[in-house]
């Protein structure tokens, strides 16, 4: 039986972005940025980046949204010598896109942005100032522009990332899933904030470690003007406080050599992407139940090893 650590490791593995994916999302990131600096496109793009989970490698897959910044010339916008208006900025980008033969009836506005809505995967179309050196953003109500700060979000997630040993993201990525699973509303960015803070404190050495520290420490780092409502930061925050309940208790079963028991709870929690048995267990099984060697017990499960005796069967188990 693989252990826990060895399904936490594959569970990351099956959520993490493939090289073909990175190959085919560079490749439509490099089409869209083309169009949107094209001369004739009349938006005075002067500058196009990725930024977001993508840019920081904790997207997970299927692809969700990948955000790309296009920083504008204010000054080919500018209205009586002030900021354009966000919401008109907003309209001439999805106008020129959606006159795209590539974008055709695939650009709806989605505050504060315009998403191109591709087969795979979608990308958020952020329009941006540059003054005195700083980044601007339309605000979620489109009635200005507001200070943002996303290469330096960037840089103190990759330094924490580095100084634990390159298993931030991986924690930040399995965080994302269990969101994802069970529908809940903290923001994806608010994840990595939250991983930021906790882990300038704390180390870890494994996985099911930094997993477990996160949910033990997220309700103190978390921030209330991150969420829509005061209404959804508290069931943020009691979800959270469950899911830190049951890795402490998947933790003593561990150190009860309950291995089974605990990779139950995990999957439980992070849902249909944490593998319940890897595929050399699945050949084994198939081979001792068809053997009659196939055991079960309450504590560990399927094992060819311990529990009681289980019928043999001639069937074919390939596909358990």
């Amino acid at each position: 039986m693989s252990t826990l650590l060895q399904s936490i490791d594959k569970f990351i593995e099956n959520i993490t972005v493939t090289d073909r994916q990175e190959d085919n999302i560079d490749a439509s990131f490099n089409n869209l940025k083309a169009n949107l600096m094209k001369e004739d496109s009349n938006l005075s793009v002067k500058e196009v980046f990725l930024n977001g989970s993508y840019e920081r490698d904790t997207i997970i897959r299927p692809l969700d949204d990948i955000d790309l910044f296009a920083v504008i010339d204010q000054t080919d916008y500018a209205e009586n010598g002030l900021d354009p208006n966000p919401q008109s900025v907003l309209t001439k980008f999805k106008n020129y896109l959606n006159s795209l033969n590539d974008y055709k009836d695939k650009v709806k506005q989605d505050r504060p942005c315009v998403t191109v809505v591709l087969s795979d995967k979608n990308f958020d179309v952020l329009p941006s100032l540059r003054k005195a050196g700083a980044l601007y953003i339309p605000d979620s109500d489109l009635t200005r522009w507001i200070f943002t700060d996303p290469k330096t979000h960037t840089n103190n997630l990759n330094d924490i990332n580095r100084r634990r040993n390159y298993k931030v993201k991986s924690v930040v990525k399995a965080v994302k899933q269990w969101k994802r699973e069970n529908n809940q509303n903290i923001p994806s960015f608010h994840i990595e904030e939250v991983a930021i803070s906790v882990f300038n404190i704390w180390n870890f050495t494994n996985l099911e470690e930094g997993i477990r520290l996160w949910f033990e420490n997220a309700e103190g780092n978390l921030q209330e003007g991150r969420f829509k409502s005061r209404d959804e930061y508290s069931k943020v925050k009691e979800k959270i406080n469950k899911v830190k309940d049951k890795l402490i208790e998947a933790k003593k079963l561990l150190d009860e050599k309950k291995e089974g028991e605990a990779k139950k709870i995990w999957k439980e929690v992070f849902g249909k992407n944490f593998p319940a048995i890897d595929d050399e267990e699945a050949k084994n099984f198939s081979k001792s139940f068809s053997d009659g060697t196939l055991k079960y017990s309450a504590t560990t499960g399927l094992s060819s090893t311990i529990g009681t005796a289980m019928a043999a069967s001639k069937g074919f188990y390939g596909d358990i």
